[in-house]
């Protein structure tokens, strides 16, 4: 059923960390690798107990001819350090080998080529050699599908399966950034954030996040003053971090800080509170402005030039281009007028787009990432431009994102709309 799920998402765009049946079928994966798994093994101080990611590394390690992927994958698991234990290295082993279709690789070396040696029981699902071609053939069909997964999403895996909401920043070069930090299992968890400062603009930065990153290296096990040290030491260049937030959209704390916060005497219910609370005003306020303005709430993933064409045919490649930079989505209102498109950013409503309809040469879609739209405009009137640009956006369902094609479309009859 999962699966089947994935196949449909696909089609609609890719599998996305947001989607809910993604974190059952990563559980069920990784039940059906632990099943039977012969894991004792014989030390000198006696026996010790081994996950699957052990026999997963060692077959990249020692199978021949295996596909050149898949030793990949494994290389960039092995080496990722915000992963520390063997349970957290085999998740992001399973979600890795998801997004880079090769999943089926090390169960195809035992069901396959018989290199059991012992791993698995034969009453398990992998050693089991009916079992194990039914559960070949269901990878088989994952390699088919796109899993568009967010793979440095990755600290919380030594603990859980449940994913945080995963935020990069880039702030303005600052002699305070105003977050006063305290350690807990390594972790470097925001405590305070000063008023006014440039961490607290629009809330990038609360009570409750995890710093995992700070100028592209991950912390995750820092010695408390190290990160300190770390932003001394980068003083004057722009802030770039990687945070874990602490609680999701609808104010709810991500469990997996919890344990932190309470070894750091924070107040959990007062803080989930004051989450909600903040989720409430700003869905109040979004639905109050989508009614007033008649605007649609979007994410802008960002732009590319397409030269001196603005024909309907570029908006393929440009989506691609766009999606491929993996910028971070910003979420805007967009508003549809009578006589063009304004796009506002949805923090503090300042216009970041404004394109009258003249301008705009095509608006479409691609058949594969429908919730996918974009548009087309020239630098001037589309008639006599010789610069287009096509501005690319991600809607919150497919059936939104057709809804706002039809409205552009309505808006200039020449448009030329792919489907």
């Amino acid at each position: 059923g999962h699966i089947l799920e994935a196949t449909k998402a696909s089609c609609n765009g890719g599998v996305f960390d947001t989607q809910p049946f993604l974190l059952p079928l990563c559980q069920v994966l990784e039940v059906i690798f632990r099943k039977g798994l012969n894991n004792a093994v014989h030390l000198a101080f006696g026996l010790t107990k081994r996950d699957y990611w052990s026999w997963v590394e060692r077959t990249a390690q020692t199978s021949a001819g295996l596909k050149g992927t898949y030793k990949a994958t494994v290389e960039a698991v092995a080496s990722n350090q915000c992963v520390t234990t063997p349970q957290g290295r085999g998740r992001l082993f399973i979600r890795h080998a998801l997004k880079s279709k090769c999943l089926h690789v090390p169960v195809e070396t035992v069901v396959r080529l018989r290199c059991n040696d012992g791993i698995y029981d034969e009453d398990s699902i992998i050693g089991n050699e009916i079992l194990g071609e039914i559960f070949l053939s269901l990878l088989y069909q994952c390699s088919h599908i796109n899993f568009e997964l967010k793979l440095e999403n990755a600290s919380f895996l030594d603990e859980t399966w449940q994913l945080p909401i995963y935020q990069e920043y880039e702030l303005v070069p600052c002699m305070d950034l105003g977050v006063y930090l305290g350690h807990v299992n390594g972790r470097a968890v925001v405590v305070k954030v000063e008023e006014g400062s440039v961490a607290a603009e629009d809330n990038k930065i609360e009570v409750g996040d995890v710093i995992d990153e700070a100028f592209g290296i991950c912390i995750n096990g820092w010695r408390r003053g190290r990160v300190s040290s770390l932003l001394r030491q980068k003083r004057g260049l722009p802030v770039s971090l990687k945070i874990i937030k602490g609680h999701y959209d609808n104010g709810c704390v991500y469990p997996g800080v919890v344990p932190l916060l309470q070894r750091l005497h924070l107040d959990v219910e007062s803080l989930q509170e004051q989450f909600r609370e903040v989720a409430l005003a700003e869905n109040q306020e979004t639905s109050l402005i989508n009614t007033q303005l008649g605007g649609q709430t979007v994410q802008y993933l960002g732009s590319v030039s397409v030269g001196g064409s603005g024909d309907v045919s570029q908006i393929e490649h440009a989506v691609t281009a766009v999606s491929n930079q993996n910028r971070q989505p910003v979420g805007v209102l967009l508003i549809t007028g009578e006589i063009g498109v304004q796009t506002l950013l949805r923090t503090n409503k300042k216009m970041i787009l404004n394109h009258s309809y003249t301008e705009i040469s095509s608006c479409g879609r691609r058949n594969d990432m429908q919730d996918y739209f974009a548009y087309i405009a020239g630098d001037t009137s589309c008639t006599i431009s010789s610069h287009f640009t096509c501005y690319v956006f991600r809607a919150a369902s497919v059936d939104q994102s057709r809804d706002i094609l039809l409205t552009l479309a309505d808006g200039f009859h020449r448009t030329h709309w792919a489907v």
